[in-house]
């Protein structure tokens, strides 16, 4: 479930306010950085299967590949289990290219 940040601030105590509060005043150091490890945690969510086959990525496989195209301002990351999921990947991507320049 996702929930928006205004339902998030209405849930929570005066107290935990206050500390947030006092840390935005501070500059935020301890808000950014619980934010920046939650942003890493969802980003290795992605990375658990293979974007060809679904297969499940073992995080201490050496053959695991993880590819971040995309223009600056929306970057996507694929991840996959190993050299011929990764080709087939790029192998289709190029012919996406061409039937749209076509």
């Amino acid at each position: 479930m996702k929930y928006k940040l205004r339902e998030i601030i209405d849930s929570l105590e005066t107290d935990e306010l206050l500390k947030m509060r006092r840390d935005i005043e501070a500059g935020g150091f301890h808000l950014k950085r619980f934010i920046d490890v939650k942003i890493k945690d969802q980003q290795k969510k992605h990375e658990k299967y293979c974007t060809t086959c679904s297969s499940e990525l073992d995080p201490n496989n050496t053959n695991n590949f993880t590819l971040i195209f995309g223009p600056d301002d929306f970057r996507k990351k694929a991840s996959f289990c190993g050299l011929d999921c990764l080709g087939y990947f790029l192998k289709e991507l190029k012919q996406i290219k061409k039937v749209r320049h076509v």
